[in-house]
């Protein structure tokens, strides 16, 4: 099955454009290595109470 990998490498895409920058990705830690600014992207800040576990 690919379609994991294409979606993952399309998202991935659409991150490194809105950030102007090339992406090192780190699959297994769902991590861009070498730039930060991506986190906000890849990642949601849940508010106190709503966490998702």
């Amino acid at each position: 099955d690919y379609s994991g990998a294409l979606t993952e490498a399309v998202l991935l895409g659409n991150v490194a454009y809105r950030v102007g920058e090339r992406l090192e990705w780190d699959a297994e830690n769902l991590k861009a290595t070498n730039c930060s600014q991506a986190d906000q992207y890849i990642r949601k800040t849940y508010r106190e109470g709503w966490e998702v576990s």
